[in-house]
């Protein structure tokens, strides 16, 4: 069996489990997340990005959170190129591990048109990954209902159609809740393609909570 098609199987899977998990505890959070990329380096890799996302929790007898679900959807757009290089449709399965520290490993069906070298433009291709992130977060300022939140996160991605490595990002920033349905936040990325160039990017987010 294909990887790709192992992806959409465990995604299947995933959701019928994420509903069983929905149903022992309150409803699933639900944030669509969007986000603009400010390369430093290079203005061909100005990205805007659309991330929907569910989080399911398993809680135990004590109601303390086990671990989480969260099928998701992202698209990324090359502004500068004007077309929609990255398509995503995938699983993720973390814990927090500390109240400071979280661990998930994901796995995802990837339709690419990157304009990097080794996708040269106007060429798309399939995948599979997996994408294992760390983050460790801390509460920097909070009064009279501003909060402010620092984080480091750490995403490694591992492509099975080629069999290698392709990208180690490091992101650190700074998240602000607005209200109860809305979070923004402000970062620095560096993206280690491994086997191509590196990118240092300003990203701007804002996310709506449901």
């Amino acid at each position: 069996m294909k990887p790709r098609i192992i992806v959409l199987v465990v995604l299947f899977l995933g959701l019928l489990v994420s509903a069983v998990f929905a149903s022992w505890n309150k409803k699933p959070q639900i944030r669509w997340m969007q986000l603009y990329r400010h390369d430093l380096r290079d203005e061909d890799q100005e990205l805007y990005a659309n991330r929907l996302s569910a989080t399911f929790s398993y809680w135990d007898k004590k109601e303390k959170p086990l671990l989480k679900l969260m099928p998701f959807f992202e698209f990324r757009r090359n502004v500068a190129e004007g077309f929609w290089e990255r398509k995503e449709a995938g699983i993720e399965i973390g814990k927090d591990i500390f109240p400071w520290f979280y661990l998930g490993e994901g796995i995802q069906a990837v339709w690419l048109r990157e304009a990097y070298r080794q996708f040269p433009p106007g060429k798309s291709r399939d995948s599979t990954e997996a994408e294992t992130r760390l983050v460790f977060s801390q509460n920097l300022f909070s009064h009279k209902g501003i909060s402010v939140k620092g984080y480091l996160l750490g995403e490694y991605t591992y492509d099975f159609d080629r069999g290698e490595a392709t990208r180690n990002e490091v992101t650190m920033g700074l998240i602000t809740p607005i209200g109860k349905y809305l979070e923004t936040s402000l970062s620095w990325r560096h993206v280690d393609r491994i086997h191509d160039f590196d990118s240092d990017a300003l990203e701007i987010s804002a996310t709506f909570i449901f």
